[in-house]
């Protein structure tokens, strides 16, 4: 019985997502064509609501290109393992009912995130263009600096709870929030967030006027389905681990899910406001600002447990 309802957990918890994915797609369409002075979808059965719908049967029904060099195989499979991860994420996530709850959630979501660095790898690689390849090492040195700055800065938050376990968070933040005496981790972990997820003005894998969509850009019909969708449940999944660390809202569904929302909605606006960044410039923000910044607070936070320890 138990685990009949923690798989009806999961399995209406990854619907509900996938659901979401859909229409967190419209939302970014819709706020950036306000954001442009242009309407958005708006043409498709009530107000563009069922866009997604048709974009996703479009992408389905279109054809896949074989490239004559390529890696088959991994050619296929990076994608849907893409995808797999990106699930993964969410295993730490606590739903209604009996609640599978992981004491080492932190460093299982590590563990997923590393393993993305080689996924992207093999899609480039497998596709044998120079175009993927050049793409690929853009991103994949982009990613692993942010990632350095990323968990450093998680793990100042958890010498602070002292565990690794999300739902943690909630406990130690009912009388106050992180978000208040926490802000430069705050701002520095949203601005690796943006890194590690790709997005504006942070989104030089897929830098259009220069790499031509980067490492995906041999892939086509289904193949860019997966890798779409795990980038878009990415961003919901660090959405849902930002409003929870800084601002402890696990258990409050209704009030985690709003601030999800606003968390999305902030990242459509910051790719309607702002202009690409250089990448010379994105690699000395991390390298020489954001990494000193976030040893030196997680150096601060141990001596304090230190000091506690042993008096």
């Amino acid at each position: 019985m138990y685990m009949m309802i923690m798989f009806l957990n999961f399995f209406f918890l990854f619907l509900m997502v996938f659901m979401s994915v859909a229409f967190f797609t419209l939302l970014e369409r819709k706020i950036l064509g306000y954001i442009q002075l242009r309407k958005g979808p708006n043409k498709f059965l009530l107000k563009g609501v069922f866009q997604p719908m048709s974009d996703g049967l479009k992408l389905f029904f279109s054809e896949m290109n074989y490239l004559n060099n390529m890696n088959f195989i991994v050619f296929l499979i990076s994608p849907l393992m893409g995808l797999l991860i990106s699930i993964f994420f969410w295993f730490i996530y606590p739903f209604f009912g009996f609640n599978f709850i992981m004491n080492y959630g932190l460093i299982f979501m590590f563990c997923c995130s590393s393993l993305m660095v080689y996924i992207f790898m093999m899609m480039s690689w497998s596709s044998n263009s120079n175009y993927s390849v050049l793409g690929m090492i853009r991103f994949v040195s982009q990613m692993i600096s942010y990632e350095v700055s990323m968990m450093i800065i998680i793990m100042n938050l958890m010498f602070m709870v002292n565990s690794f376990n999300l739902n943690d968070f909630y406990v130690y933040q009912l009388n106050i929030k992180f978000f208040f005496f926490l802000f430069l981790l705050f701002i520095m972990l949203l601005i690796s967030f943006l890194a590690e997820m790709n997005r504006s003005p942070f989104d030089f894998s897929e830098g259009e006027s220069e790499l031509v969509s980067g490492f995906n850009i041999e892939f086509s019909s289904l193949s860019f389905i997966f890798i779409f969708m795990s980038e878009y449940m990415s961003i919901m999944f660090m959405g849902m681990l930002f409003c929870e660390m800084f601002f402890g809202l696990m258990l409050s569904k209704f009030y985690l899910n709003f601030f999800i929302l606003i968390f999305m909605i902030f990242i459509i606006w910051l790719r309607g406001m702002l202009p690409r960044f250089r990448y010379d410039k994105l690699m000395f923000l991390v390298w020489k600002l954001i990494l000193p910044l976030c040893l030196f607070m997680f150096l601060f936070n141990f001596s304090l447990k230190l000091f506690n320890l042993f008096h």
